[in-house]
């Protein structure tokens, strides 16, 4: 926190009117009204929720948002993709029962989780299990949401220009065919990307 607002002075950012440290109930509950914020922006957060409160936490990031608003997802490791990325760099290990994942990452990662206890791998917070597409969605899902990823550029573009290593960019060819054919089954095309940024904008009101 210190770090934060030392550098909102050292940057002279005058718009920035608070920062603020939140507990861990405070932010299940956030201390601001209905239609707060024009803008939200929520960066590497949900992965590190704890798994069966999810909503708890991100409905409220909804709830803070004003009609008209906007709310970016960004940095969020997508579940659905088979390689974990974020945490193992296993494939499916995201997908096993919680018991089951430590084993496996330890039988081919022994270096990375040495020591590493059942408890401390499954704790929330963690990550490992990362985030689905509905997690970063309100309960309701998209009602009264309008997805603008893709036509703002968050989407396949956003990936395409940001690949940096060699591997990633023989990959993209494959990239491009898999998300073109989802949006052709109409299916979200950041749900074939390792990393969701996504970019929703909550409908004004009637």
């Amino acid at each position: 926190m210190e770090i934060t607002r030392a550098k909102v002075e050292d940057l002279q950012l005058s718009k920035v009117r608070e920062v603020r440290h939140l507990t861990n109930a405070e932010t299940q509950r956030l201390p601001y009204p209905d239609g707060a914020f024009d803008l939200v922006i929520v960066l590497g957060v949900i992965e590190h929720l704890p798994v069966a409160e999810r909503h708890r936490y991100v409905d409220e990031y909804y709830r803070i948002l004003k009609p008209g608003g906007w709310i970016g997802v960004f940095d969020t490791p997508n579940r659905a993709f088979p390689l974990e990325t974020h945490s193992v760099g296993l494939p499916f290990v995201q997908w096993l029962p919680p018991r089951v994942a430590p084993v496996y990452g330890k039988a081919l990662r022994p270096r990375r989780l040495r020591g590493v206890t059942l408890e401390e791998f499954t704790r929330p917070g963690t990550g490992w299990r990362n985030a689905s597409w509905s997690e970063c969605l309100p309960s309701s899902g998209l009602a009264g949401l309008e997805d603008l990823t893709e036509e703002l550029g968050y989407g396949y573009r956003f990936f395409k220009e940001t690949a940096r290593t060699r591997k990633r960019k023989l990959l993209l060819p494959a990239f491009r065919v898999a998300c073109a054919l989802a949006r052709r089954l109409g299916t979200p095309p950041s749900l074939c990307l390792p990393y969701f940024n996504l970019v929703f904008r909550k409908r004004p009101r009637a």
